[in-house]
């Protein structure tokens, strides 16, 4: 059976100190102040049960660094840092129960920053603390500290230089980034935000355990710090500018002062070296942390994608951007396949051909699911969004490849919807066809949300699969298709309507899409200023003549609404449709339980136009109801 020695604070008074032992059931086999400990005398076979400040327990530890001795842990108002450091429960009689329950005390990893014993963490910067918090007393206590947190995300950020050396095996890896903050420990567990992020980790695994935020942007910063503070998922994926690190030992220097804090204490130093006690030190970690099983977890996440070279400079220079400007090098990928898509191939002819000629028969057909497979094939998305980039970068030659492009792939698709409409005896104006010459600012609104969808998915590898769906959503070629068939009929309304949807499409995917990019960061905003004014020019010049359609958009359905369904003492108003606003002329049913004279349909104009407050022009159809009377519509 273990024999358990209780040492307590030199400086507690006596009523305390009977308190304290009142308290612990069973008694300890012995009591002693800090000051009557004798480490000549201590058995190995002894527990330890200390309730210390950190200060004291330092020096106990120090004092005893020689002999393998069993150390437990009990609170103490000074205490702070090794309780949370090794998980020791808040609540005296808690704590003295886990002691008691604890068959045997493991060896644990302690952190020591430049010789200096370190019980919790290392927080380098003097801004990532606000990210991390180790619990608070009671729940609205801890939403409180959360918000508080929350609010200093938006304050301003600078990054500043650091060279982090650590062993890597049995070489030596060497990185020099820029950074906001780095966060060190000896063990994930005993840490709130490395419990978080980092599955598997042990007490002993003989590693010490980085956390390096670099963010490239406030935004980024935010978006991590509202998941971390407020939605924590255990073991979640780390963001890119997150990186982690685990070795055995560390040394951080840097070409500015390094403000940093350990166990709280703050100091500053111009190099910090990492390292473990050599000498392995029995202390009971509280019981949440034992329950810990002991696992071989990553060396390092992240680390390739931390801002080094030329991004590490320009993010050194200046405040942190609210959103991060990339850099050519990094997004190579993306530029190469732009640069592609604006050039104009026989692949895209062949399938800016098909995709018309499918879209052109669809519409004649009054087919809304041709049309949506016409949609699909069509390759109009492609050399569009390269035409927004380069405008963004001011990349002439990829302006100029966009624009020929798109220029041919509407010459080709007027060409055979012409052809079609020539051959095809046919020439209604369906639903299809109508609603693809009356457009108006609710198609722009299409048009700008598509865009910004173009932009995202091309940006994003893991979902550009998605620009499918972001065709449909724009409908490039359906209009240009009705333009064809405008010109073939010789109707310049149609084709009017038609390019005006065309152009709409063009200018607002064209804006939306440059801005999306500006946002990523793909052109810092001194270079993308004039593209995104003369686009800017241009949309609102195209949405002067859709404001007016959709003024008139909602004169027709007020119309429609004042009419539709109402009673008037001839009878119920059904299926009323404008014709024409000037001069307005509609089209209604009048559903009546009569036969109805000339002089009846006089009097029916003369109800509708006081309905509506205008004279009317009326085509009027009449519905005879047999049987039932007829129920009266709600006013």
């Amino acid at each position: 059976m273990k024999k358990i020695t209780f040492v307590y604070d030199p400086e507690i008074k006596p009523e305390k100190l009977d308190e304290l032992l009142e308290r612990m059931d069973p008694r300890p086999d012995k009591k002693l102040s800090l000051d009557e400990l004798s480490v000549e005398n201590l058995n190995q076979e002894e527990w330890l049960a200390c309730s210390l400040s950190d200060n004291q327990l330092r020096k106990l530890l120090d004092q005893t660094k020689d002999k393998e001795l069993n150390v437990a842990l009990l609170p103490h108002p000074e205490m702070e840092q090794a309780r949370k450091g090794f998980g020791i429960h808040t609540s005296f009689e808690t704590a003295w129960q886990e002691i008691q329950e604890a068959e045997k005390i493991p060896e644990t990893d302690l952190m020591q920053v430049d010789e200096h014993l370190t019980f919790n963490s290392l927080v380098v910067g003097t801004s990532l603390s606000i990210l991390y918090s180790n619990g608070a007393d009671n729940f609205w206590e801890g939403v409180k500290t959360r918000f508080s947190q929350l609010i200093k995300l938006f304050r301003r950020v600078k990054l500043k230089p650091y060279t982090i050396t650590y062993k890597n095996g049995k070489e030596k890896s060497k990185i020099e980034i820029a950074a906001m903050g780095i966060l060190a420990v000896a063990h994930c567990e005993s840490n709130l935000i490395f419990r978080r992020v980092i599955e598997q980790s042990g007490l002993d695994d003989g590693r010490i355990h980085l956390l390096i935020l670099a963010p490239k942007s406030l935004f980024s910063l935010i978006q991590f710090g509202l998941q971390n503070l407020f939605f924590p998922i255990k073991g979640g994926t780390l963001p890119k500018f997150v990186g982690y690190i685990s070795t055995s030992e560390v040394c951080l220097s840097s070409s500015e002062r390094i403000q940093f804090a350990v166990d709280g204490e703050e100091k500053e130093a111009k190099e910090l070296k990492i390292s473990l006690v050599e000498e392995k030190i029995k202390i009971l970690p509280g019981a949440r942390l034992q329950e810990k099983e002991p696992s071989e977890g990553p060396k390092s996440i992240n680390v390739a994608a931390l801002p080094t070279g030329r991004l590490k400079e320009e993010l050194l220079h200046s405040y942190l951007p609210w959103v991060r400007h990339a850099t050519a090098e990094e997004f190579k990928d993306l530029f190469t396949l732009l640069r592609t898509n604006s050039q104009t191939s026989s692949t895209y002819l062949v399938l800016m051909a098909l995709s018309t000629m499918i879209a052109t028969f669809g519409l004649f057909g009054d087919s809304a699911p041709v049309v949506i497979g016409a949609m699909i094939l069509a390759p109009l998305m492609g050399p569009i969004i390269s035409l927004a980039m380069g405008m963004l970068r001011q990349d002439s030659l990829l302006i100029k490849n966009s624009l020929i492009t798109i220029f041919w792939g509407v010459i080709v698709g007027l060409f055979f919807s012409i052809l079609i409409s020539l051959i095809t005896p046919l020439e209604v104006l369906n639903d299809q066809i109508l609603a693809r010459i009356r457009p108006n600012l609710l198609d722009l609104g299409i048009a700008i949300a598509s865009g910004i969808a173009g932009a995202y998915a091309y940006s994003k590898e893991e979902i550009s699969k998605t620009l499918a769906g972001v065709a449909i959503s724009v409908a490039l070629v359906p209009p240009l298709a009705v333009a064809g068939i405008g010109i073939g009929w010789m109707d310049q309304e149609v084709f009017g309507g038609a390019m005006l949807l065309l152009g709409t499409n063009l200018a607002g995917i064209t804006m939306a899409a440059a801005l999306t990019f500006l946002l990523l960061g793909f052109s810092p905003f001194r270079l993308a200023k004039r593209g995104l004014f003369i686009s800017m020019g241009i949309l609102i010049a195209i949405a002067l003549p859709l404001g007016l359609s959709f003024s008139k958009m909602v004169k027709e359905n007020s119309i429609i609404q004042d009419l539709s369904g109402k009673e008037i003492p001839h009878g119920l108003l059904r299926e009323v449709k404008v014709v024409q606003m000037e001069p307005l002329k509609l089209s209604v049913t009048i559903l009546s339980e009569n036969a109805l004279d000339e002089n009846d349909f006089r009097a029916i104009k003369a109800e509708i136009e006081e309905k509506i407050g205008r004279p009317a022009s009326i085509e009027l159809t009449l519905g005879v109801q047999l049987g039932a009377p007829i129920t009266k519509a709600k006013e």
